[in-house]
């Protein structure tokens, strides 16, 4: 990996800071690369194209995207983007992540619990609003206050007059703020999902690669008042699908860049933050794998989070890799100079000011000094299981809702108290023996991060082994119940919190230092690296005008780029397309063993597919995790495709953008339509995608 690594970044290394490459880019839907898709492809999308794309695009649950396919709420995603929803609704008699599943009726779709989709609506920019609320001058816990104050009164007052649910979201590091209002959709069912073996064909070992061959695909339909949804903004599926060199859009929710940080903040992240997340993740993936082997059940019940987890060890382990890359370093380190030199130039930056990259520097500092106790405590993961979680919100709900709603701890506002409530709502099961397990391990953790000695491992531990205190709070606690958590919540919204809940004692015991530990990480490590990065961003906005993206946060962004094949260094050619009866070839290859197997439904209906039917296709979409379930659509808007991967390289752009060996990887709407027709048989789905019911080999 380092030597492919090495060699894309070579490739890269003539670049200049300000000049976006190729098909680069994270766009706004505020400022969409009109002239570089006019100049690169001839191609300029009407408003009315660009909106009609926004609202059929859904931010699904807190880690996926998806979109509207049908105006009745039809919902298309990833298999592995739903694929806990299924997991919480199965059963052993009845098995929808290995089994799969079908609603043949509208009356059989199966309502899911704890899903939550969002549809951006509208945006406002509030820029101007938040940063003459922070007055020059103010810094620390003054700054962080008045910038929490106006954003609660904004986010409240949208609110109120749009019925939506409003976020303010921050771009460029607070150099942008923007309010996005979304409309919310709770009660969401399950309309198809295929078999795991197929959705996740390949497995941990294909993953991040190509060739690939999986049907990494499911449909869910929102709905409003107990009937579908009625969705006008929808995407129909193109007839033929996408072609070689054709241009595509991918509308999705990428997750997180780091294209735009400071070299001292890559070096943190490659030399603290990324080691101990890769720690935890390591230890995570063991318990539950070592638990897994136990019995049969077992296995069923952690296979969703052991995905999880191995994906997450796949991703982190590829940033690691890239920033320990000196090649890429060096190509981060010389944007840097050239960025601050054409600063110094211009005259950008007040003199008499700290410089932001110091400012920057110091807030690090900071930040490795409370690392470790603020990730373990505030951030919960010394605690590592939803009952903590509970609790926690419940008492924070407590402790917060006395407050005016100005002063609140960010995402315990009044627009925030009923997505907290649905959480707690939501009937997900959760096992006594996998929760030991998990919380055992985080306790050991924390208490190997912190010390036996510390005077608050000792209190929480209670004189037991993290082993021995894990079982007592989880066997202890009421809060698997839902009903019991609701009546908690609405005890404590009123100001009353009377429980002997081991776990909600727990969560009260440790939320004095956890509220210590978020002032300093809000006011000595984000607000001035918020600050400082704010001045860049304001200099680079001067330098480079609207040419310029922010890096990915999870919001809707906008990208394009080509169907194409690529090669490797070494001079092997793979092409855009994969067949699907490379699916059973792949198979064979690797003598259908797991997790090269196939479901009894695809075996029986090998002589009825049309092999050489397009299955997976690679462009040059700049994308990343998050991006998940993204459509892909080409000019006329209609889905050729649906994002669900990158090859082995991708996790490179996290930092910097390439496509000379780095590819997005997508499923193809004809494997889609193929599969749905000749293997599932989905009639009713297939009628409600516009699309013929007969087979076309």
């Amino acid at each position: 990996m380092k030597r492919f690594l090495i060699l894309a970044v070579t490739m890269l290394s003539g670049y200049s800071f300000g000049q976006i490459v190729a098909d680069e880019g994270m766009w706004l839907y505020t400022n969409p690369p009109l002239k570089q898709l006019e100049e690169k492809y001839g191609f300029k999308p009407s408003q009315e194209w660009l909106d009609h794309l926004q609202k059929s695009s859904i931010r699904f649950g807190n880690g996926g995207s998806a979109s509207f396919v049908s105006p009745n709420g039809l919902v298309m995603t990833n298999h592995h983007v739903g694929v806990s929803t299924l997991q919480r609704m199965s059963t052993p008699e009845r098995d929808l992540v290995e089994q799969g599943y079908y609603a043949k009726t509208l009356e059989d779709e199966l309502k899911c619990p704890g899903i939550e989709l969002n549809v951006l609506q509208e945006i406002r920019d509030v820029t101007e609003q938040i940063k003459a609320a922070v007055k020059s001058g103010l810094v620390g816990d003054a700054a962080e206050q008045a910038r929490r104050a106006v954003i609660a009164k904004i986010e409240s007052a949208a609110n109120t007059e749009t019925g939506m649910k409003c976020e303010v979201a921050t771009f460029f590091n607070g150099g942008l703020y923007h309010l996005y209002c979304y409309k919310k959709y709770t009660d969401v069912r399950l309309v198809f999902a295929p078999e795991d073996q197929v959705g996740f064909f390949g497995g941990d070992p294909d993953n991040f690669e190509y060739p690939r061959y999986c049907l990494d695909v499911s449909f869910f339909r929102a709905y409003e008042n107990d009937k579908p949804a009625e969705t006008p903004n929808s995407l129909k599926f193109s007839e033929n699908g996408a072609i070689e060199n054709e241009l595509v859009v991918v509308s999705g929710h990428p997750g997180r860049t780091d294209r735009f940080k400071t070299i001292a903040e890559l070096k943190f992240y490659r030399d603290m933050q990324y080691p101990y997340t890769m720690e935890k993740v390591f230890r995570r993936e063991v318990t539950l794998k070592a638990l897994a082997e136990t019995s049969a059940e077992n296995q069923r019940r952690t296979q969703t989070e052991i995905f999880r987890w191995t994906n997450t060890r796949k991703v982190r382990l590829g940033v690691l890799t890239a920033l320990q890359d000196e090649s890429l370093l060096s190509r981060k380190v010389a944007e840097e100079t050239e960025l601050r030199a054409k600063i110094t130039k211009a005259r950008l930056l007040n003199v008499r000011e700290p410089s932001p990259w110091l400012q920057i520097e110091r807030a690090l500092k900071q930040w490795e000094e409370i690392l470790y106790p603020y990730d373990l405590l505030e951030a919960g993961e010394g605690f590592h299981t939803p009952l903590f979680g509970y609790a926690r919100q419940i008492v924070r709900v407590y402790e917060e809702s006395q407050k005016p709603n100005e002063k609140r701890l960010r995402g315990y506002n009044e627009t925030a108290l009923p997505t907290i409530r649905e959480s707690l709502e939501a009937v997900s099961p959760l096992y006594e023996n996998i929760e030991i397990a998990k919380l055992s391990d985080s306790l050991t953790l924390f208490t190997e991060k912190l010390g036996a000695d510390d005077p608050l491992v000792k209190q929480i531990l209670t004189g037991k082994s993290p082993q021995n205190r894990a079982s007592e709070l989880i066997k202890g606690t009421k809060l698997f119940d839902a009903e019991k958590r609701l009546k908690l919540y609405d005890a404590a919204l009123k100001g009353t919190l009377e429980t002997d809940d081991p776990m909600i004692r727990l969560a009260l015991l440790v939320d004095k230092r956890s509220r210590e530990l978020r002032n300093i990480m809000e006011t000595r490590v984000e607000e001035p690296r918020r600050q400082a990065y704010a001045k860049i961003a304001d200099a680079r906005f001067k330098l480079f005008g609207t040419t310029v993206y922010p890096d990915a946060t999870f919001t809707l962004r906008f990208t394009f780029g080509k169907v194409e094949g690529v090669a490797d260094p070494d001079g092997t050619q793979y092409p855009p397309f994969t067949k699907m009866g490379g699916t059973f070839t792949h198979g064979e290859e690797h003598h259908f063993v797991m997790p090269y197997t196939l479901p009894e439904t695809w075996m029986k209906a090998r002589g009825q597919i049309s092999a050489e039917t397009p299955m997976n296709m690679i462009s040059t979409n700049d994308t990343i995790g998050g991006n998940s379930g993204s459509p892909m659509v080409n000019q006329a808007g209609e889905i050729v495709g649906i994002l669900f991967d990158g090859n082995r390289l991708a996790h490179s752009r996290s930092f910097v953008y390439d496509d000379t060996y780095i590819r997005a990887v997508s499923v193809c709407s004809t494997a889609i339509i193929e599969g749905l027709r000749s293997i599932y048989h989905t009639e009713r789905l297939l009628e409600e995608l516009g699309q013929k019911q007969e087979n076309t080999k």
